[in-house]
């Protein structure tokens, strides 16, 4: 995929998104909240806390600072397992989509993106600014993304926080297959220094749901290691094992005031974008 294809994509997940949504982007994903207000005729119920509403009984709504310009850390993970292909796209593509999309979002919000490769150490990186020519530049870096090593993700994220000077919003972008507790300390040392953080996982259909049967070779991509197995007798314990282990991610994020999302590269980005904002701003 070139690299006006990648800005093309981001600005259509974008757009189709803010289009479903019927809302402003200084609402959405960025924007910071600011305070709470009586509800006045004429306000858009949208922006109607409704939280707040069932405790109090009175009509809230959300204000937000529309010109914060906050810092977007996009954390790209670019090892060997992001390799793996067998939906629409492999996972590194579908979150260098992502990736790019939220870069836009973040722009269309007056909040400055940057983006980093990681993968056996932060190969590459584009500081967070706004600019003209900011998008081009990330999608330029996400563009040329190889997917490739060993994750190091505990090490790679004290890297990070070593450049992310200034208090921000860090997305991390990764399948996640890494030593969890290595990946929590390190998500935690950037919650202490008051960066707000979200964890998008991203998944391949055959990690999932993996066949119902035939005989297959599995490779891990990162060591070469390899496993021949009849996906009928090992299927039950895998989706059991996977569904664990994401539970238990969901709730380490939750203990840590961390917003989760995960996705499987079948999954439309619009869809999982207005899922996310929707979230985020208290109106699921």
């Amino acid at each position: 995929m070139a690299m006006d294809d990648l800005e093309l994509v981001a600005r259509g997940v974008v757009e189709g998104a803010l289009h479903g949504l019927h809302r402003s982007p200084y609402l959405g994903f960025s924007a910071e909240f600011d305070a709470h207000r009586e509800y006045q005729p004429g306000d858009d119920l949208r922006h109607v806390n409704w939280n707040l509403w069932a405790r109090t009984d009175r009509l809230y709504v959300k204000q937000f600072k529309s010109d914060t310009n906050l810092n977007l850390y996009l954390l790209m993970d670019c090892s060997a397992s992001m390799g793996c292909a067998h939906g629409p796209a492999p996972k590194g593509r579908y979150g260098a989509r992502a990736a790019a999309a939220l870069a836009y979002l973040s722009l269309l919000a007056r909040d400055a993106p940057g983006v980093f490769l990681i993968g056996g150490g932060v190969r590459d990186h584009v500081p967070p600014k706004v600019r003209p020519g900011q998008l081009r530049e990330v999608v330029a870096l996400l563009d040329q993304a190889q997917t490739q090593g060993q994750s190091q993700l505990a090490t790679e994220l004290d890297e990070v926080l070593q450049l992310c000077r200034r208090r921000g919003i860090v997305v991390l972008i990764s399948d996640l297959f890494d030593d969890v507790d290595g990946i929590f300390r390190g998500l935690n040392n950037l919650r202490f220094y008051g960066h707000e953080v979200i964890l998008l996982q991203i998944l391949d259909p055959w990690e999932e749901h993996l066949p119902e049967q035939g005989q297959f070779e599995f490779r891990d991509l990162e060591t070469d290691e390899r496993v021949r197995t009849e996906t009928a007798a090992v299927r039950a314990a895998v989706h059991r094992d996977l569904a664990a282990w994401r539970r238990d991610l969901e709730r380490r994020c939750l203990e840590a005031g961390m917003d989760w999302l995960s996705a499987t590269t079948r999954e439309p980005l619009t869809e999982v974008l207005i899922g996310y904002l929707l979230r985020r701003s208290g109106m699921m």
